[in-house]
């Protein structure tokens, strides 16, 4: 079946309109990229929330498996199946209980009608990346993360993934050659790892109150923590070494998620802004959990403020094309935290 003109300005206005339903923060980033550059990040964005939404209902198991299955299976096809995703669509409805995404599992018809519109390359990339993305959910479903390893794999299945699928749109639309792809693969997996592990930093007390567990359990033990007590106004000393060893190990994925960044092509101002104002806010949100006992008080959520946004917002704009200016904030923004061994952005630029 062929996506029509009609069809097409239709579900692509309403995939817009979703965005900031279901990610103000993504919605501000994506918004800033040329075309059709945007379009095909908003498209992948959307369809990976709809397998993010998978992972974290209430459904049983095998039941989470086979709404992977059949979503990426909607989104395999040769063409766009309208009846195919329509059943999808129901079927996602009937057995997800969601807040936010509800309206976009509503709307899974109208997704998979603008993905199908997209270019087969960009469809492909997507799907790949997809489908990592969807096993290394499933793998976590069944295992604890008990180990800074476990937790570094399983940021790179929900976010390093997505750091793939950007350098591989960047290299479809001509923003990247493909001697700078490969430069740059490694440091693209690093940039999702580095956003998914500030967020597994920030948020620990509110996910230990959904039953959610991304700290690695063996490296708690060694500070005799738990998921059970490491949130306790009597455990803080402990805790806060805890946390320190957390930020000991996100640090060095930051660093290579500027060297990124600044690694683009300077005249690429609006692909460079795309991926600096997220990193600019998780460096914000990490540097406001440095030593900061209020990260293990679920009623005290560290987070920064819109006034922040829009600053950082700014400054990317202003400064996306120069490389120093770019490092000397990255640097002033980690507030002295100090760099890890074998920073790339001194090795390397």
């Amino acid at each position: 079946m062929r996506v029509g003109s009609l069809e097409y300005e239709k579900c692509k206005n309403l995939c817009w309109n979703l965005l900031p339903k279901v990610s103000r923060s993504f919605a501000l980033c994506i918004q800033v990229l040329p075309k059709p550059i945007d379009e095909q990040m908003m498209t992948a964005y959307l369809l990976y929330r709809v397998i993010d939404t998978i992972e974290d209902c209430d459904a049983p198991l095998e039941a989470k498996k086979g709404m992977f299955d059949k979503v990426l299976d909607s989104a395999g096809r040769e063409n766009f199946d309208l009846d195919d995703a329509r059943k999808c669509r129901d079927e996602l409805r009937g057995k997800i209980s969601a807040g936010y995404e509800t309206e976009l599992l509503a709307n899974f018809d109208s997704l998979m009608r603008l993905y199908y519109s997209q270019p087969p390359e960009i469809r492909k990339a997507i799907g790949k990346w997809g489908r990592v993305m969807a096993a290394g959910m499933y793998e976590f479903l069944q295992k604890d993360i008990r180990t800074f390893s476990d937790q570094n794999k399983y940021s790179y299945y929900v976010a390093g993934v997505v750091g793939y699928l950007i350098n591989d749109i960047l290299y479809y639309n001509k923003v990247i050659d493909a001697k700078l792809k490969k430069k740059l693969r490694a440091h693209a997996r690093r940039f999702g790892l580095a956003l998914q592990k500030v967020n597994i930093l920030r948020d620990v007390a509110r996910d230990i109150k959904e039953r959610r567990h991304y700290w690695p359990e063996y490296v708690m033990k060694k500070y005799r923590l738990s998921y059970e007590n490491i949130c306790l106004p009597e455990n803080r000393k402990a805790a806060m070494k805890m946390l320190r060893a957390e930020i000991k190990d996100s640090l060095r994925y930051l660093h290579s998620a500027m060297f990124y960044i600044v690694s683009l092509p300077k005249n690429a101002v609006r692909v460079r802004m795309f991926c600096a104002i997220p990193l600019f806010m998780a460096i914000e949100s990490f540097a406001k959990c440095n030593d900061n006992q209020d990260v293990f008080d679920s009623a005290a959520r560290v987070k920064i403020s819109r006034l922040k946004v829009y600053e950082i917002v700014a400054k990317s704009w202003l400064l996306a094309a120069f490389n120093g200016l770019m490092v000397g904030w990255f640097f002033q923004s980690l507030r002295g935290i100090p760099m890890p061994p074998h920073s790339p952005l001194l090795n390397n630029l």
